[in-house]
């Protein structure tokens, strides 16, 4: 979930209300399947605020339906999204937040605890990731679970200007997902394509039947993906997900989509994302 959805729920659960978090279903048996899941959620008499995250990622039609349920049940609706949601942006009582990128003192905030030492906003170090990541809170996190990273990013703090270092930095991380691409074989590259096609919330077991368990174990091996608690791989950050989609190849994006709708299938999934349903 969203840092800044978070930290609403945080704060509506401290004044007594109770949140339900509703997991988005891209992937899904039914249109219905959401609405299924928010139903048990509106039961009772007491306050309760539903947060939905990744809303973008939600069917259309799901989350017309979401919203029209909870303003039936005039329960408050606190969606996140990384695009445009008419379905619930047009509605009269939704307001749309413009999350700003870190500045410097929030950059040396989230690096120190990283690392585990307290950071002052004009140190080089602070500067390097605020070069690297322009203040992308999302791309901040990636590099700093880069290990192979951290050296690079001390040199260039320990520089004290590292403004020639500049552009380097800013390519720290596609370098760092590039070089891991290199390194697959192509089934476990064939793997790693399915996982970031398929997007976190595809149902536990269609990524492994897409691809195969030899694949995708190489894959998650990489370092690249890493296995969700319900057994779904899954990337760490989302920036090394983007960076994966526009580093495949034609073909093997191709070959990808091709192999999670036969598996989709497979699973009575009638309900997937439209970029993969359009190549067939």
């Amino acid at each position: 979930m969203s840092t800044m959805l978070q930290e609403a729920a945080r704060r509506a659960a401290v004044e007594g209300v109770r949140v339900s978090r509703l997991r988005p279903r891209p992937w899904a048996a039914s249109p219905l399947d959401l609405v299924d899941d928010l139903e048990p959620m509106l039961a009772g008499r007491d306050k309760v605020l539903v947060v939905l995250d990744d809303a973008d990622l939600c069917d259309p039609a799901q989350r017309a339906e979401v919203a029209r349920r909870c303003h039936r049940s005039r329960a408050p609706l606190l969606v996140g999204a990384h695009d445009d949601v008419p379905e619930i942006s047009d509605e009269r009582d939704c307001t749309l937040i413009d999350l700003a990128c870190l500045e410097r003192a929030g950059v040396a905030d989230v690096v120190g605890d990283a690392l585990g030492e307290r950071l002052e906003g004009a140190s080089g170090l602070v500067s390097a990731y605020h070069r690297a990541s322009a203040g992308n809170p999302g791309v901040l996190r990636a590099l700093l679970d880069e290990p192979g990273l951290r050296a690079e990013f001390a040199a260039a703090g320990a520089a004290g200007d590292p403004t020639d270092l500049a552009p380097r930095l800013a390519h720290a991380l596609p370098a760092s997902v590039h070089r891991r691409l290199a390194a697959l074989d192509p089934l476990a590259l064939l793997a790693v394509g399915v996982a970031a096609v398929a997007g976190p919330h595809i149902p536990a077991g269609v990524v492994e039947d897409a691809v195969g368990p030899a694949a995708l174990a190489r894959a998650v091996e990489s370092g690249l993906v890493v296995h969700t608690p319900d057994g779904t791989p899954a990337f760490r950050h989302g920036a090394v997900r983007r960076l994966v989609l526009e580093e495949l190849p034609s073909a093997v994006h191709s070959d990808v989509r091709h192999r999670l709708l036969d598996a989709a299938r497979a699973h009575g999934l009638t309900v997937v994302p439209d970029d993969v349903l359009s190549l067939r």
